[in-house]
């Protein structure tokens, strides 16, 4: 089964995730699959460029954080993927992903000893995806505001997924889920409800399907909007 995802004109927008305060933000090409559910012309997309290292959240005013995906596909079977974590719910302590590999597919995720992060085909060992973060001692958060979050043991987190975002007030989105797809994709994922019926929203991917080397190694790619309408899809809660 393949995902679908929807390529929108993305707009600038000041948020960001780092100690400097002109960080500046790129439209990033969105992988096309096959099949597309529809496609969106709108321009209240908002991409945010997550390229610098040694982030920190910054704050959102939780009340007007809600986010609609703008990537979103029939909903995935349970074959179709293989779960790395569940993010936790609202208020529940954040959930430490273990040092270790998963597999789907002939696709791998690994998340080192050495620190980095690591997306791969199984039996070539041909590296997809990498956050960029070896030779650090680090433990890998799934957080209950849906960021993930790979923090230094001694040090300040070397890598987010900035998918605090789609938070909604105190709400999370039902089943939000770190998964690597039958297709090579690192992906975090959740329900959603379209017009036409139930859905799978992908809140971040590391854009690797088909064995493709992502194009924004080392962050998460993003697309959404914060006022719903075409092409918007509400997250169920």
């Amino acid at each position: 089964m393949k995902k679908i995802f929807l390529i929108t004109t993305c707009l600038f927008i000041f948020l960001g995730c780092s100690k400097n305060n002109n960080t500046n933000f790129t439209v990033v090409p969105k992988q096309t699959k096959s099949k597309d559910l529809n496609k969106s012309t709108g321009t209240d997309s908002l991409l945010i460029n997550d390229s610098v290292k040694n982030a920190k959240k910054i704050a959102i005013n939780s009340d007007v954080s809600c986010a609609y995906s703008k990537s979103y596909s029939s909903p995935y079977p349970s074959s179709y993927y293989t779960v790395i974590s569940r993010f936790p719910v609202a208020g529940a302590s954040s959930v430490i992903i273990p040092k270790g590999s998963w597999q789907a597919g002939i696709y791998a995720f690994n998340n080192q000893d050495d620190g980095n992060l690591v997306v791969y085909v199984k039996n070539t060992g041909k590296v997809l995806w990498a956050s960029g973060t070896n030779n650090k001692v680090t433990r890998l958060d799934a957080q209950n505001d849906l960021n993930l979050v790979l923090y230094q043991v001694n040090g300040p987190p070397v890598f987010e997924s900035q998918t605090y975002y789609y938070k909604c007030g105190s709400k999370n989105p039902r089943n939000t889920m770190l998964v690597l797809t039958n297709d090579g994709d690192l992906s975090i994922i959740a329900d959603g409800m379209a017009t036409f019926g139930p859905v799978t929203v992908t809140l971040a991917t590391t854009r690797t399907f088909g064995g493709v080397v992502s194009p924004n190694n080392g962050t998460f790619f993003k697309l959404y909007t914060t006022s719903g309408g075409t092409g918007g899809v509400n997250f169920v809660y």
